[in-house]
């Protein structure tokens, strides 16, 4: 099964503006309400997060970095444009600018250590990859992005309980349809067929035309299988 996407999603914060391989919106990108900055860094930030936003991470890039050269002390355009490499796979770049980010709020903001840890489980440095998670949740235990990374890195160490359990506080502090479909692989994986029905028929509802919609039909194909083997056999 491919791996799902990550769901790394914009934070709206005072400045303001957070591979398919599963990753949690904790793209966290920020977007720009009141900014203490430059006019021209906040109209440079606006416009790369509104291409961020639309998916169009090549083109925000540039205004991002102009945001940066005019307001180098502010950490939010360094999370953006890390949000913009990471989906582009231009993971050195976005290591460097998350890393920027987290220096920049004297290692104080969790959606640039969710970004950071999410650029290890690509690289499948798992163990790594949880230790840094952790250190963005010390800091915001609440957030479902958090969380969802959590479940992710767990999953691939083969810690399905502890990655259940963080998927579901995902979804309790309002993770989005994802979390479903990281849920749907763990009982695969735990060989409880009627939970994937369950679970991906959660993401169908929420996400029909999601990214993620082949491996959700894949998963449920194969549950409702095991469910009624007699259907396979007469086809």
């Amino acid at each position: 099964m491919k791996p799902a996407a990550f769901f790394f999603t914009v934070i709206v914060l005072p400045f303001s503006t957070g591979t398919r391989a599963q990753s949690p919106r904790s793209d966290t990108v920020v977007s720009v309400q009141d900014l203490a900055l430059p006019g021209k860094a906040v109209e440079a930030f606006r416009k790369g997060t509104e291409l961020l936003n639309k998916g169009d991470s090549a083109a925000s890039v540039q205004y991002f970095l102009k945001a940066i050269q005019l307001a180098p002390s502010s950490y939010r355009p360094y999370h953006n444009v890390g949000l913009a490499y990471l989906r582009l796979g231009q993971l050195d770049e976005a290591a460097k600018n998350f890393q920027k980010s987290v220096d920049l709020t004297s290692h104080a903001f969790a959606p640039s250590y969710f970004g950071l840890s999410m650029i290890l489980y690509k690289r499948s440095n798992f163990v790594d990859a949880e230790l840094v998670v952790e250190q963005g949740l010390a800091i915001d235990p609440a957030s479902a992005v958090g969380n969802h990374c959590l479940g992710l890195v767990q999953y691939s160490l083969g810690h399905l309980a502890e990655s259940e359990r963080s998927a579901l506080e995902s979804l309790a502090h309002g993770g989005d349809s994802d979390a479903y479909m990281l849920l749907a692989k763990i009982h695969e994986r735990r060989n409880v067929p009627a939970a994937v029905v369950s679970d991906v028929q959660a993401y169908l509802k929420l996400s029909p035309n999601g990214v993620l919609r082949d491996d959700a039909l894949t998963l449920l194909h194969r549950a409702q299988l095991q469910l009624n083997p007699q259907s396979a056999a007469l086809r």
